[in-house]
């Protein structure tokens, strides 16, 4: 979630979670997101 302003400044977005679903320790994953300033 963000403003129109910081949303068109997004130059990346990964969402970190395991590669398999057994892996996985949960049904969240974190989301990072790299800006241009």
């Amino acid at each position: 979630m963000a403003t129109g302003g910081l949303a068109g400044r997004a130059a990346e977005a990964v969402v970190e979670r395991a590669p398999s679903y057994d892996k996985r320790w949960s049904d969240h994953a974190p989301v990072t997101v790299c800006y241009d300033f």
